[in-house]
């Protein structure tokens, strides 16, 4: 039986940290928003309205390779992390590594075992990297669904301070031009402006969410509070 690759992100480090089934669908527009949107169409709809929205519905290709996906069984992956640092830069971990756990729970030849399951590889390497000081592994430019993803992390593990220098410079770096229409783009620009705070693009995203959306806004399980959720409904 071969031994499971470890990423190693910090090679004396103490803690594993297993990731179990990466890459799990991410933001996900299902049929059930399609079919509560088709039942709130207005009668009459511009043709470039109609184009846009086109661009939110999945497509059969999408759904083809979802399949194939799930028919896979997602390899866990492993990462050797340094403990002091998770504790330092994320209440989360340094939660989580406390008690007894420690001493009943860890794998042979590390301090600490923590279990992690569905986050993108990716943006979870990239993340790990930063919190490391590995900055020669992380990207310069990257794409709104992947900084989507990183902001996902960081609201999830508090670790907002580490990485502030990277989200200007990402953010700096994506189109300027915001939709003007009620899409998952929407949806992750305003995820994105929640957790690395940016008032001015909020405010105009929340405003397109108001007033062009005929239906309920979603969160598509995006770190996005209720509360913000309700406030919006409530004004639409």
């Amino acid at each position: 039986m071969s031994v499971p690759k470890i990423e190693e992100i910090d090679p004396d480090g103490d803690t594993l940290l297993i990731l179990r089934n990466p890459n799990a669908p991410f933001a996900t527009w299902n049929h059930e928003i399609d079919q509560e949107w088709a039942n709130a169409l207005p009668q009459y709809q511009s043709a470039m309205s109609k184009s846009h929205e086109l661009t939110i519905l999945p497509t059969e290709a999408s759904d083809d390779k979802d399949s194939a996906q799930a028919e896979t069984e997602p390899v866990d992956l492993r990462f050797r992390l340094c403990s002091a640092i998770l504790k330092v830069t994320s209440p989360y971990f340094k939660k989580s590594m406390k008690g007894i756990w420690k001493a009943t729970e860890c794998e042979p030849g590390f301090e600490w075992t923590l279990l992690e399951r569905d986050w993108d590889a990716e943006a979870f390497l990239m993340l790990m990297n930063i919190l490391h000081h590995k900055s020669h592994r992380v990207p310069r430019t990257i794409t709104l669904e992947t900084l989507t993803k990183i902001a996902t992390l960081v609201d999830y593990y508090d670790c907002h301070e580490a990485v502030t220098i990277w989200v200007e410079n990402w953010v700096s770096n994506l189109s300027l031009e915001e939709p003007d229409y009620y899409s998952r783009e929407l949806l992750m620009r305003l995820t994105v402006a929640r957790v690395f705070p940016n008032n001015k693009a909020f405010r105009a995203l929340t405003e397109v969410a108001i007033e062009r959306s005929r239906g309920p806004i979603h969160t598509l399980g995006l770190p996005i509070p209720q509360q913000i959720i309700g406030q919006l409904e409530a004004i639409q």
